[in-house]
């Protein structure tokens, strides 16, 4: 993804989430299946966004991604309020939700 796409994408009234990863890293796997989970929920409500410094650096970098995995959340081209920004959190797919119900 090119950083134009990214900027087009957040500046959407749509809530977009973006989930920064990498290809070996194992808490990456499992946050990955569970926004997969998530986007067939949200289909057509939220946009779920996958980038890595493998093939998206530019955008990580604008990002300020540490490590991985992170996850950012915009609508409006403003970041929100995402609660858990680094890592895999010991939160449910429940609170998950719960969070997005409110942004959608």
């Amino acid at each position: 993804m090119d950083v134009e796409t990214f900027y087009g994408i957040i500046q959407m009234d749509r809530l977009s989430l973006w989930m920064a990863d990498s290809s070996g890293c194992w808490s990456c796997r499992r946050l990955r299946e569970r926004y997969r989970r998530l986007s067939r929920v949200y289909e057509g409500r939220v946009e779920f966004c996958r980038v890595g410094r493998e093939f998206a650096p530019v955008v990580c970098d604008v990002l300020n991604v540490g490590a991985t995995p992170a996850t950012f959340a915009f609508r409006r081209g403003e970041a929100l309020d995402w609660p858990w920004p680094d890592g895999v959190p010991a939160k449910s797919e429940a609170q998950y939700r719960a969070w997005l119900d409110r942004h959608v």
